[in-house]
């Protein structure tokens, strides 16, 4: 059994180990050590990095009793080598951060809410947890009382002991969520800081204190099942977060040419302009649909179907919609196609009433181009990728529209 330095000291970057074994994990070297101060991935909380020797350590994986140091480039040190290793403290500190800033919003959720956190995740740049509340109660107002009391407890530096307990001390505590594994519980707060804020079990790496983690923004929340999944970020990351956000809105009130502080006006302004623009185009496709659906039925002979193939805005999946419309108001029926976007389109209209059921002629249709696509028995539309048999699909689409019709 591999010796768990990190359990002890969270801040224990740099040590010796003795290498017991070389494994094999899916294909990939590991190292097993007598000791090591590398986290194994669990509990949500990713692994640490760094290096075994000259080896470097991109991954650590718990399997039974043994802790796999995963290798990447350098020299495999042989069984039985005295090793140095070191972990990289940045990603450490990142994630002490993450996972403590994690038990504490997920304190304040429980204590202000009653919204206990079903599991947790810690993601390369952000992270969540899963609420068993649903989104109705989790408001805005609701999220940013959570985050207040989360950065209340931050801001107080409260002391932090991550230790085994004895049974007794276990039963003695308030625990946030019943031990499974062992009973290393992370207590915050007691003693001559005052009455325990947070005891939950917990085999990660925590730091000693609360401000350790800077700060906890919590920045979003969805719904998750039948509960909520709230997005947030701790320490560092809010920093780096800020500063993204900075870059985007000075980037933005660039291409707005307008200031930071007017950003939000200009882009409602830009949004509404666009929605007018837009219904405007629609109003111009639909004159311009119905013109081209004139020319098209006085170019056809009789109730035949009017097979075409339309150019530019005509057609693209709206402009063929348009047209096969205005046709099947006159009385026609419509086999009409496009290309848009580097995929070739159908589209299929008729009056209502007997006829052919232009989905089911659509969906045969449509294979030719290697696409698919469906639609109601007066109105169907689909797509594919190959273009060059566009004509080929109408031709079949328009065979099979005008035997449907003698049936």
């Amino acid at each position: 059994m591999t010796q768990k330095l990190h359990l002890f000291d969270t801040y224990l970057t740099r040590f010796e180990a003795t290498v017991v074994a070389l494994r094999d994990h899916e294909g990939r070297t590991a190292l097993v050590l007598d000791r090591t101060a590398f986290f194994a991935e669990g509990g949500g909380q990713p692994a640490d990095r760094g290096t075994a020797g000259e080896a470097a350590v991109d991954d650590v994986v718990e399997v039974g009793d043994e802790v796999l140091h995963l290798l990447g480039a350098g020299p495999v040190p042989a069984p039985g080598a005295r090793v140095a290793c070191a972990v990289d403290w940045a990603r450490r500190l990142d994630h002490v951060q993450q996972h403590h800033g994690q038990h504490l919003l997920s304190a304040a959720f429980e204590r202000i809410h009653g919204a206990a956190t079903l599991s947790f995740h810690l993601g390369a740049a952000t992270c969540t947890i899963d609420l068993d509340a649903p989104p109705l109660r989790m408001t805005p107002e609701a999220l940013a009382a959570a985050e207040a009391e989360a950065n209340r407890l931050v801001w107080a530096d409260l002391p932090i002991d991550a230790r085994e307990r004895s049974p007794e001390e276990a039963a003695a505590l308030p625990l946030r969520k019943e031990a499974v594994k062992g009973l290393r519980i992370v207590v915050v707060g007691g003693g001559e800081s005052g009455p325990v804020v947070d005891a939950s079990p917990c085999g990660g790496t925590h730091p000693r204190r609360t401000g350790e983690v800077g700060g906890v923004a919590v920045l979003r929340a969805q719904k998750w099942g039948a509960g909520t999944r709230v997005e947030f970020a701790c320490g560092g990351r809010v920093l780096g977060l800020l500063h993204q956000a900075e870059d985007r809105i000075a980037r933005a009130s660039g291409a707005l040419r307008c200031a930071p502080a007017e950003l939000v006006a200009a882009v409602e302004k830009v949004a509404e302009e666009g929605t007018a623009r837009r219904k405007e185009l629609d109003r111009m496709l639909l004159a311009l649909a119905a013109v081209e659906a004139a020319r098209l039925d006085g170019a056809g002979a009789g109730a035949a179907p009017v097979v075409a193939r339309l150019e530019g805005s005509l057609g693209s999946p709206a402009g063929l919609k348009a047209v096969a419309q205005a046709l099947a108001a006159r009385g026609r029926t419509a086999v009409l196609g496009g290309i848009d976007a580097g995929r070739a389109h159908l589209c299929l209209a008729r009056a209502r009433g007997a006829g052919a059921h232009l989905g089911e002629v659509l969906r045969e249709s449509v294979g030719v181009l290697g696409g698919k696509g469906g639609g109601a028995p007066d109105l169907a539309q689909g797509s594919g990728p190959d273009v060059g048999r566009l004509d080929e699909a109408l031709a079949a689409a328009a065979a099979r529209a005008r035997g449907g019709e003698r049936a």
